[in-house]
């Protein structure tokens, strides 16, 4: 048997098949190791690669909170009792709404950019559900193009109390995106320039805007600070309040506005070109605890 096993091993051609065998199986496992340092390379080198930047970036978001909540703790209290005092309180005001409209005709009157207004209807106060009731008014009035756009701009700001209250949450978000690409820290700028009161901000834009740029002046940036500026209702804020309804608001103590809902609007050409005769039905909202 010895004999015979040593005959057999030290053939040639036995040994070539087991070197073959041998060489068959490895190949695979060669295959597998080398895809696993494949996987290595392309997963787990460029995760560790960005490890320092990712703790650089958790450490500027962390200080961001921490001045964020600071800045919250000091502004927001007031801007919360402004907001249930003057936009939704517990009663409505509606003498206070009415005031408010009435003073619109009176600028725009003067202006020749609205005619006749009727007498503003005041109906019977329904429940809105999830803590708020409002009053309906509804009116009719005669205006020209530019007169529309200024009655619409009146009504759409009533009830904002901050820069980020006239912006839409797409135009926050593009600026929130823009912000976090050329400088994450930026971000606490950016939240200011959100909370920055809207009607001084209308009236005098150039000092909040210049604080903001001072911090963030990437094309990226900039691009979306003017799209956002020029084409919002920011843009509509600094028409209407920086001409002579921003002083007559002030001087009436109006500002700001309770807060009004569109619920109807019809529009009918009027007599004459450019002039329109528009009924708008509004909602005087406030809150009920």
């Amino acid at each position: 048997m010895t004999r015979l096993f040593r005959a057999i091993t030290g053939s040639p051609l036995v040994l070539g098949s087991v070197g073959v065998l041998s060489l068959v199986l490895v190949v695979p496992l060669l295959a597998a190791h080398m895809q696993e340092v494949k996987a290595v390379r392309e997963t787990a080198l460029p995760l560790l690669a960005t490890l320092p930047a990712l703790e650089r970036r958790l450490a500027l978001l962390k200080e961001q909170v921490e001045v964020t909540e600071l800045d919250a703790a000091l502004k927001t209290g007031s801007q919360l009792e402004r907001i249930r005092v003057s936009i939704l309180p517990t009663e409505a005001d509606v003498p206070r709404a009415l005031a408010g409209l009435e003073l619109l005709r009176s600028t725009l009157e003067s202006q020749g950019v609205i005619g006749s207004l009727s007498p503003i209807e005041a109906g019977k106060e329904q429940a809105r559900g999830e803590g708020l009731a409002a009053v309906p008014l509804t009116f009719q009035l005669s205006a020209r193009t530019e007169g529309l756009k200024r009655v619409f701009a009146f009504v759409r700001l009533a009830g904002m109390a901050t820069v980020g209250d006239a912006l839409t949450s797409s135009e926050k978000n593009a600026l929130i995106r823009a912000t976090e690409e050329e400088n994450p820290a930026g971000i606490v700028m950016l939240e200011q320039f959100f909370s920055a009161d809207l009607f001084s901000y209308a009236r005098e834009p150039r000092p909040v805007e210049e604080q903001l740029k001072r911090s963030l002046q990437s094309e990226g940036f900039m691009a979306a600070f003017r799209q956002a500026t020029d084409t919002s209702l920011l843009k509509d804020a600094k028409e209407l309040l920086q001409g002579s309804m921003g002083p007559a608001l002030e001087r009436a103590h109006l500002w700001p506005m309770e807060f009004l809902a569109i619920d109807r609007i019809e529009l009918k050409p009027g007599s004459t070109p450019d002039w329109y005769r528009l009924t708008l039905s509004l909602s005087l909202v406030r809150r009920t605890g």
